[in-house]
């Protein structure tokens, strides 16, 4: 079988301080911009390309895990090895600082010099799977509204005709994202946040209503 390669730009490097013990990413300028929503405290994917592994290293289809012979022979597909036909890995860390370019993170054991392929918002609902009331099938992700370091995600409205019986308590409504973190609201529960919400504005200082309905363009 053929295979055609294809490009993959690094869009920065692994840099480490042994001395410091630190590591940070280092972006190049070119990809500044794309850095732009990341906040310190945030948890993000990092794909990177190991650029030693290969030649004969991307030949290895099956390893003993963690190099320990005594585990039996492995596929590459079901083990973290760094010998894989591609040798992409996958980290999930957190970002410590921003300073200029670099992003510094958890330590990680990569080496210096390394390739970053890509960094990602680390999100749970997608990086930590498991059984959700509402499928990704089912959220309207062009609905969904990101609100400081919040994000709600309306659940879809079609075939609503089937749900008739369906209490407004048992209704799941709206995925709600705090972060990295991921939650669902029944319909019930999202009348509530609304109706708290709307207290919470209510209790603002008039001088600050006020400044919000003129940017909002409505009279006082």
């Amino acid at each position: 079988m053929n295979f055609e390669p294809f490009k993959i730009l690094p869009v920065g490097y692994i840099r480490k301080n042994e001395e410091l013990q630190e590591v940070h990413i280092e972006i190049l300028p070119e990809f500044w911009e794309a850095v732009e929503g990341l906040r310190e405290g945030d948890w993000i994917k990092l794909v990177l390309w190991f650029h030693e592994s290969e030649g004969a290293k991307r030949k290895v289809l099956k390893v003993h895990p963690y190099g320990n012979p005594k585990n039996p022979l492995t596929g590459v597909f079901a083990t973290r090895s760094p010998y894989r036909p591609n040798p992409i890995a996958l980290y999930t860390v957190r970002i410590h600082r921003i300073e200029g370019n670099c992003l510094y993170i958890d330590w990680i054991d990569a080496i210096d010099g390394t390739p970053v392929v890509d960094i990602k918002i680390f999100v749970e609902r997608y990086d930590c799977p498991k059984e959700v009331p509402i499928e990704e099938r089912e959220a309207n992700i062009r609905k969904g509204r990101m609100i400081g370091e919040v994000n709600l995600i309306p659940r879809k409205s079609e075939h609503l005709d089937e749900l008739e019986e369906v209490s407004p308590e048992d209704y799941d409504a709206v995925i709600l994202e705090i972060g990295p973190k991921t939650t669902t609201l029944t319909a019930k529960e999202l009348v509530e946040l609304i109706e708290t919400l709307e207290e919470a504005y209510e209790s603002l200082p008039v001088e600050v209503k006020d400044k919000l309905r003129r940017r909002e363009g409505h009279s006082p």
